[in-house]
C-alpha cells in the first residue's frame, strides 16, 4: 500500500515544485511616455473638432514588449519590460492630449466619440525601438502621419513621414530608453501641431 502511495506523493511534490517556480517569476515592469507638452505656433484655434485614430504599426511594433533591433536588423523582445499599451495607442493618446491642451481645434476626440469631427488624423509606425546600429544604442521612431478634412469634402491636408533618433544612450536600461522615447514623442507632437498650423493658416 505504502509502495503504491509513494509515486503519487512524489508526483504531488513535483507539481507543487513547478507551480512554486512559476509563481516566483518576476512580474513585468511597465513603462509609459511621460513628458510635458510643448507649445504650438497656431495664433488661434481652428473651427471644428479633430478625431485621432489609434496609429497602426508594422510588426513587431504592434505589441507592448520593448523591442531591441541589432545592427543586422535582428529583433529581440523584452519579456519583463513592456509599454503600458501598444505604441500606436500610446502615440494617439499623447497626440490627442496635446491637441486638446494646445487648443488648436475646438476639441480633440478619439474614435468612437459621438462628437462630430471636421478633421481626422491617422498614422502608421514603421520603427519604435532601441537600436544598436552604432555605439552606444539610441531610440528610434519612424512613422507616417495623415491629416485630412472630412467635412464637407474629404481632402488630404498633410501626409508626411517623421523620423527621429535620440542622442546616444548609456546602455540598454529600459528607464533611459522610455525617457528617450518620451522626448522623441514630445518632439513629434510639437512638430505635428506646427505642421498643421502652417497648413491650416495657409489654406
Amino acid at each position: 500500500m505504502m509502495g503504491r502511495a509513494l509515486p503519487a506523493v512524489f508526483l504531488l511534490f513535483s507539481i507543487y515544485g513547478c507551480v512554486g517556480a512559476f509563481s516566483r517569476a518576476q512580474p513585468p515592469d511597465y513603462f509609459q511616455l511621460d513628458y510635458s507638452p510643448r507649445p504650438a505656433t497656431c495664433s488661434k484655434p481652428f473651427s471644428g473638432a479633430v478625431r485621432i485614430w489609434a496609429l497602426t504599426a508594422s510588426a513587431p511594433y504592434d505589441r507592448e514588449q520593448m523591442v531591441v533591433v541589432t545592427p543586422s536588423d535582428m529583433v529581440r523582445f523584452s519579456s519583463n519590460h513592456r509599454w503600458v499599451a501598444p505604441p500606436g495607442n500610446m502615440l494617439a493618446d499623447k497626440i490627442m492630449r496635446d491637441m486638446s491642451l494646445s487648443r488648436i481645434f475646438e476639441d480633440a476626440v478619439p474614435v468612437g466619440s459621438p462628437v462630430s469631427a471636421t478633421f481626422e488624423m491617422a498614422g502608421h509606425i514603421y520603427r519604435f525601438a532601441l537600436e544598436e546600429n552604432g555605439s552606444p544604442p539610441h531610440a528610434v521612431l519612424d512613422l507616417d502621419v495623415t491629416f485630412w478634412q472630412e467635412i464637407p469634402v474629404r481632402t488630404i491636408l498633410l501626409k508626411k513621414n517623421f523620423h527621429y533618433e535620440s542622442p546616444p544612450l548609456s546602455g540598454h536600461d529600459p528607464s533611459e530608453f522610455s525617457k528617450a522615447m518620451a522626448e522623441i514623442v514630445s518632439r513629434l507632437s510639437a512638430d505635428l501641431r506646427n505642421e498643421i498650423c502652417t497648413v491650416m493658416q495657409g489654406s
